[in-house]
């Protein structure tokens, strides 16, 4: 017998191929009734096991290794985050606006953190452990203006495991930023002026006068580039940009980038203490083993330096921003999207060759005892859709 005997009714095999046999059927319910149970151990969403305290902590790591002041863990916001998270697991969505339409400021509200001047939220869900999510989070633009605000003076976490929808469990982590307003407390009346009495007495000597000392100058931060610079380049047909994103501490009055032979000032960015600036080369230009020099320089021309090793990666366009509803989710979800589509494409062969055999055999006018195809279809959907509503919907 050849291959296609096992697949199509013909004369070689009695118009009994092995397709449409009841070991084919029960081979086939064996393979897709088994990833209901071999994709929950084999494929895993995420760990119990993210700790919100971490994340929090990680977060203030972020902000103050740029010189921004950490954020205070505020319960309300811990309460709000909780709250959120618990109610995108029992309805099975995930975004900043729930089913309701609502935004989580209601939530916030509730929770006891008002009046506020202002709040942000970041989402995240899939993921196995903390730093996967704090990188998630500065990779995308939006999500790290929430984490280096240095308008955010608050903030609350929440990190809750439970079952997203049917044959998920996921890990779905809320963070919460916030600023309340500051009450101004009146300050008592000062006392009256009274004039005093004159009163007598014993003229002292005058002391000789003494050398004026000249005034100290208030404390200031000394300059200090920081080592999370963020340097790639960008390639177009008639020049290639390299974008310069660095963060400095203190106040310096001149900050430039030297590359390849080129020199630029750097402008000071939207977040405190970031500088940028973006280089031009021709696109033959090789920057390969080049590096990146940045200088910076206070009021007193005392200049601080430090050099930055350049790979020529793609870098992201400055002021990208990421379309609404971009929420950071693990790779690891994408499996299931890939074994949908394998288990489609093995269904769909499957039904391809049962409605073959059943076309040859009506042409044919072929009867045979115990195998007839239209059976087969009708188990064959039950099963599939019985299958796909379990394991997958």
């Amino acid at each position: 017998m050849q291959i296609k005997d096992y697949f199509l009714s013909s004369e070689r095999n009695d118009y009994k191929p092995w397709i449409i046999s009841p070991q084919a059927l029960g081979i086939f319910c064996l393979v897709i009734w088994s990833l209901k149970f071999l994709v929950p151990t084999a494929v895993i969403y995420a760990a119990p096991g993210i700790d919100a305290t971490d994340l929090m902590a990680r977060v203030n790591q972020e902000r103050t290794q740029r010189f921004i002041p950490a954020l205070v863990t505020h319960s309300s916001l811990t309460l709000a985050a909780n709250s959120k998270a618990n109610d995108m697991l029992a309805r099975s969505y995930f975004a900043h606006v729930d089913p309701d339409g609502k935004y989580v400021w209601p939530k916030i509200e509730a929770a006891g953190f008002t009046p506020y001047l202002t709040v942000g939220e970041n989402l995240a869900m899939d993921f196995s452990s903390a730093g996967d999510v704090i990188s998630a989070w500065m990779n995308s633009p939006t999500h790290r203006a929430n984490i280096v605000n240095e308008k955010f003076e608050d903030q609350g976490m929440a990190s809750v495991y439970g079952q997203y929808e049917p044959s998920h469990d996921s890990v779905i982590v809320v963070s919460l930023f916030g600023t309340l307003y500051k009450s101004i407390k009146a300050t008592a009346p000062a006392p009256a002026a009274t004039t005093p009495k004159p009163v007598a007495t014993k003229p002292t000597p005058v002391t000789p006068p003494t050398t004026p000392t000249t005034p100290t100058s208030p404390n200031t931060l000394p300059i200090e580039i920081s080592e999370d610079a963020k340097i790639g380049a960008t390639a177009t047909e008639d020049k290639k940009q390299v974008n310069v994103n660095v963060i400095i501490q203190g106040s310096p009055t001149l900050v430039t980038a030297a590359l390849n032979g080129q020199s630029i000032t750097l402008l000071p960015g939207k977040v405190q203490g970031e500088y940028v600036g973006i280089f031009t080369f021709n696109p033959t230009e090789d920057l390969s083993a080049a590096t990146v020099a940045i200088e910076a320089r206070d009021k007193a021309g005392t200049k601080t330096s430090r050099e930055f090793n350049f790979a020529e990666n793609p870098a992201v366009a400055p002021n990208e921003e990421l379309p609404v509803g971009h929420i950071p989710v693990s790779n690891e979800a994408q499996v299931v999207k890939v074994l949908r589509i394998v288990f489609g494409v093995f269904a769909g062969i499957y039904l391809a060759f049962l409605t073959i055999d059943g076309i040859i055999i009506r042409r044919a006018k072929i009867k045979r005892a115990g195998l007839h195809p239209d059976s087969h279809i009708l188990l064959f959907f039950l099963v599939a859709t019985i299958t796909l509503g379990y394991n997958w919907f």
